[in-house]
């Protein structure tokens, strides 16, 4: 059994160390936040690539700016068709995508989208539902796009998911 410090004697402490690789993913990970917030500061606009909700807290990340953060980090989105219904009888137009990120080769994150002819926005559209079949793909698209980018470039802290149909982006 140790016998108790006296006052003012020096206790000696654990030290950690941490593994090189750790140790290069700190600097890592604390590099890429300086940059986002560089990046976020100096070439994200409002009103273009990213959006203020009322009522919301975030800014929401529009799609320029996804796009922006893509290019920021070298990632090249790809989208893969997970589900769609198209029933032209009801009409129900309904498409579900998930948007890869992918950095040399490698698949860094992922994200899904949808969106459907349900939608409130289509309400009142002057075109018949039938002709907004590819917008409705885009936003589906789009949608998967600004999730895969959020949670693959830690934007989240910066930014959050698109809510269009909370009302309108300022």
């Amino acid at each position: 059994m140790e016998s108790p410090k006296k006052k003012g004697e020096m206790m000696s402490v654990a030290q950690t160390q941490i593994a090189p690789v750790y140790a290069n993913a700190i600097a890592s990970t604390a590099q890429h936040y300086k940059t986002m917030i560089a990046f976020v500061a100096a070439q994200m606009k409002k009103g273009i690539d990213y959006g203020v909700i009322p009522g919301t807290k975030k800014p929401t990340l529009l799609k320029p700016g996804a796009e922006k953060l893509c290019r920021l980090f070298s990632l090249r989105p790809s989208y893969e068709l997970i589900h769609f219904i198209t029933d032209f009888d009801k009409p129900l137009f309904h498409y579900h995508y998930r948007c890869t990120l992918v950095r040399q080769g490698e698949m860094v994150g992922q994200g899904d989208g949808s969106c459907n002819s349900r939608e409130k926005k289509y309400d009142s559209q002057k075109y018949k539902i039938f002709d907004l079949t590819n917008t409705i793909v885009k936003i589906a698209q789009k949608r998967a796009l600004v999730a895969a980018v959020l949670s693959s470039c830690g934007a989240s802290e910066f930014f959050t998911q698109d809510i269009e149909g909370m009302g309108g982006v300022k």
